[in-house]
């Protein structure tokens, strides 16, 4: 530029003063009494490169009286900011800020600036993780995120997902020739809801009585129990032709008689253990008339019986039964599936959270839902 607007900046590779790394300045105005500079100096070791400090000074010289040019020697007025000031003041001199208040700088390049694009563009989802990860306050960051209406529904769907993903795996892992009632236990791990929307839990521990442990044992809302055995998926002899009709196979009847003997010793023993729990641990379990589910075989594995022949045989026995109910491991994923599907529309077609406060049911009920 040329005349009064005249803007020039200088670059000094080399220190010109004690522990100086370089720097840079600019001449900020050129006028007929004064002279004002900036100038922007790293301190450290030049031989590693390390940078301590960091200086910006602002300075304002006089124009000499009797010689050309301005005293630069000696400096009218000069004000410094260091290290962590200078991007506040560049923040504050780059940006419009239209009410009081406190802020915060946030580098562009740092993950945190991942959370301000939320509310500006599209929302990087690597950076966002990161920046969640690196605060050191996350539970009030996302309790702030779901106290919204928004951030709940978002989390909501987050969760279906999830969900809906474990389900996806636990159908593929059940039609594995080598999967086993252990590894299927495993992968179904804390996922109570597989069971029905009236669980809220599983108990913290599997051996409640004596002489018995309990593959998953669900806790109600209400405290109450519910012993849930699992077996393998692979059963070749789920069903069997006894003269002209079907009926379960040895491995079912042997898998409810174990679930017969469990619930015996809960009705026999747990009076005394509920108070036990409750007085010594502090453990609340409603141990009267308990409920099991028997969790067994998979039509996959039976291929030389029809699919529709072995859910009639299964409900079948199930009609005769009063405390027990058998499930193959197809019919309670094709279950959950369903209801995490109908949650899903639900939520779709009137924007409403999928977990009403009103609602005792939830993805993977066995049961209809309550309308």
């Amino acid at each position: 530029m040329n005349g009064d607007d005249e803007f020039k900046i200088w670059v000094a590779n080399e220190p010109v003063g004690p522990g100086q790394m370089g720097g840079q300045g600019a001449t900020i105005k050129v006028g007929p009494l004064v002279c004002k500079t900036v100038r922007a100096f790293n301190y450290g070791d030049r031989a590693t490169g390390e940078v301590k400090r960091q200086e910006l000074r602002f300075s304002t010289y006089r124009k000499r009286r009797n010689d050309p040019g301005y005293d630069f020697d000696n400096p009218e007025s000069s004000w410094t900011c260091e290290n962590e000031e200078i991007p506040k003041l560049i923040a504050f001199l780059s940006s419009q800020v239209s009410e009081t208040g406190r802020y915060r700088v946030v580098d562009s390049q740092d993950p945190t600036a991942g959370l301000i694009d939320l509310f500006a563009d599209s929302v990087n989802v690597d950076q966002l993780a990161a920046a969640l990860r690196a605060h050191s306050d996350l539970p009030s960051v996302l309790e702030l995120l779901a106290s919204t209406d928004e951030g709940r529904a978002a989390s909501e769907i987050a969760v279906l997902a999830r969900r809906r993903q474990l389900v996806a795996e636990l159908q593929t892992a059940a039609l594995s020739p080598t999967a086993t009632e252990t590894s299927m236990q495993k992968l179904i791990g804390e996922a109570y809801w597989l069971f029905g929307g009236r669980y809220s839990g599983i108990a913290d521990r599997r051996n409640l009585t004596a002489l018995d442990q309990h593959d998953i044992p669900l806790l109600g809302a209400d405290g109450t129990l519910h012993v849930v055995e699992l077996k393998g998926p692979v059963i070749p002899k789920l069903v069997k032709r006894h003269r002209n009709h079907w009926i379960v196979g040895n491995d079912v009847h042997e898998a409810t008689a174990q679930a017969m003997n469990y619930l015996r010793s809960l009705d026999e023993q747990g009076m005394g253990l509920s108070k036990i729990y409750e007085s010594d641990l502090g453990e609340q379990y409603d141990f009267r008339r308990v409920f099991a589910t028997v969790v067994i075989g998979h039509p996959h594995h039976v291929p030389e019986v029809p699919e529709h022949l072995i859910d009639q045989t299964v409900r079948s026995y199930n009609a005769h039964l009063s405390r027990i109910e058998v499930v193959t491991y197809k019919n309670l994923f094709d279950a959950a599936e369903k209801a995490l599907e109908f949650e899903q529309s639900t939520q779709e077609l009137d924007g409403q959270p999928p977990f009403g406060d009103t609602d005792d049911w939830l993805p993977g009920s066995l049961e209809e839902p309550p309308f």
